[in-house]
């Protein structure tokens, strides 16, 4: 069987991901993506023609194309969501710093 590492390298990433969710190291909105991935990795890997299948539907003749279509569509939405995050901390940074700067300047003033 070709395709047992590829199993095996799937189920361990889950495995993983799962621990990581429990121990509080990994949130679970984060984590749903690396799941969905390993899982649509895990399909593909225990039924390779699937892929071939589903690139005749979309009319693509060379199906590791549509793979890498796939792929790239995935990381262009990963790292949008990622930025919007970064923003919306790095926000909350500077209201916080704001914050306790107007705090210290009450508390500078009232000596």
């Amino acid at each position: 069987m070709n395709n047992l590492p590829f199993i095996i390298i799937a189920l361990i990433v889950i495995c993983y991901i799962i621990s990581s969710i429990r121990r509080e190291k990994l949130s679970v909105s984060i984590s749903f993506a690396w799941v969905l991935f390993c899982i649509a990795m895990l399909i593909l890997a225990i039924f390779p023609y699937s892929l071939d299948w589903f690139a005749g539907l979309l009319g693509i003749s060379y199906p590791p194309a549509l793979l890498l279509i796939i792929c790239v569509a995935i990381l262009f939405v990963m790292s949008f969501v990622q930025d919007k995050k970064i923003d919306e901390l790095e926000q909350k940074i500077t209201n916080t710093t704001e914050e306790l700067n107007i705090l210290k300047a009450k508390k500078n003033g009232k000596k």
